[in-house]
């Protein structure tokens, strides 16, 4: 999880600032008043901090993309170097993703457009636009070309930039996915390389840029062989079956004892036969150590927490958990609770794959639970 603070919320979808993005508006200010007094570092910080209201825009315009295909948005959030859009899941097929990919440099374009147009219906001509002197002074030239190069970095073939994505839905049309994000990855590397050659001639900044496209890369093709690998192995396959609920009526004392005999960590909540929520064993402990052992279960769990479908792929469960911070999960069928998925559980499943190089047709078995608790 990214973390930070929430500033606002657009169309449903939270913005949040990460700690680091402070540090931008700090910098900026501190050397433009050094250099030219502080009406002209004030100046500064608010073209920045406008410069990131377009970068909100063009993360909004993935998370409405991706939202006319089911898939919903975690959050934005800003950081130093740009914004990220957690989407909740990836879209399943590659004109999806080209789409959702394209979204966020149309939005720049659009506002691009707009300040072009404004211009010149307050002008009658876009030729201050062109004009070096504008682009030095004027707060709507200096957008507007702004708003040009996010959308030329946004579209370059490379991984995190939505051009990578853009190349790889493209080859995905016609290649096998895994492939697809190896070709795709590699030439994100060289770029990374070029980026790191370029830095060393004196920009700095671009060896930050190479390292992020260089990790995001990799990060990028580990995963797609890993959905290759899992291709087939859905939720149900890895649940624990055989797991323990506590009441919400019950002393936070009354659980306690137990903790040591279990390797379970989280606890569905019971309240009669419906599952209102969950408690984290560390939870326990902690309202224990504080003198809180006369409290309800009720009182501390966590309600907010999602459900898992048996026939779900058990990637798209795990990507869940750790959007929403869980250590597991419960699963569901048919309105029934049938199981419990943990973080823990999917790491050691890819960890036998990797050591073992299991074909994607093995299928996990655990022993059925006699037990079903209604969800609601």
């Amino acid at each position: 999880m990214l973390g930070g603070w929430e500033i606002g919320r657009l169309a449903g979808i939270s913005v949040r600032i990460h700690w680091s993005f402070l540090v931008l508006p700090a910098l900026v200010a501190w050397s433009t008043w050094s250099a030219s007094g502080a009406e002209a570092a004030l100046g500064a910080v608010v073209f920045v901090l406008a410069i990131f209201g377009c970068v909100v825009l063009h993360e909004l315009g993935h998370a409405l993309a991706a939202r006319r295909f089911g898939i919903g948005t975690e959050d934005i959030t800003l950081l130093p170097i740009g914004g990220v859009a957690r989407l909740e899941r990836m879209p399943r097929q590659p004109v999806q993703e080209l789409l959702i990919a394209l979204a966020g440099p149309a939005v720049n374009v659009v506002i691009a457009g707009a300040i072009m147009t404004g211009i010149w219906l307050s002008l009658s001509s876009v030729a201050p636009l062109l004009d070096s002197d504008v682009l030095s002074g004027s707060f709507l030239g200096r957008l507007f070309w702004a708003n040009v190069g996010l959308v030329i970095f946004n579209l370059l073939p490379a991984f995190p930039m939505d051009g990578g994505r853009v190349f790889r839905s493209l080859l995905a049309m016609r290649l096998p996915y895994a492939r697809a994000t190896e070709l795709a990855g590699g030439l994100a590397t060289v770029m990374a390389v070029l980026f790191g050659l370029f830095g060393l001639l004196g920009n700095p900044m671009l060896i930050l840029v190479a390292a992020f496209v260089y990790f995001a890369a990799r990060s990028e093709v580990t995963m797609a062989r890993v959905q290759q690998q899992t291709s087939g192995v859905n939720t149900g396959d890895l649940m624990q079956r055989h797991f323990q609920t506590v009441q919400a009526r019950a002393r936070v004392a009354d659980l306690a004892p137990w903790l040591p005999r279990t390797s379970q960590r989280d606890f569905p909540v019971i309240d009669g036969r419906r599952m209102v929520g969950m408690i984290r064993d560390t939870d326990v402990l902690a309202a224990m150590a504080s003198g809180q052992g006369e409290r309800l279960v009720g009182e501390m769990m966590r309600r907010d927490v999602p459900t898992a479908m048996r026939d779900d792929e058990v990637l798209e469960s795990f990507a869940t958990m750790q959007n929403k911070g869980l250590g597991s999960l419960p699963v569901a069928d048919a309105g029934m609770l049938v199981g419990l998925l943990s973080q823990e559980q999917v790491r050691r499943w890819l960890e036998f794959l990797h050591s073992h190089s299991t074909p994607s047709t093995t299928r996990p078995q655990f022993q059925e639970r006699n037990e079903r608790w209604i969800w609601n």
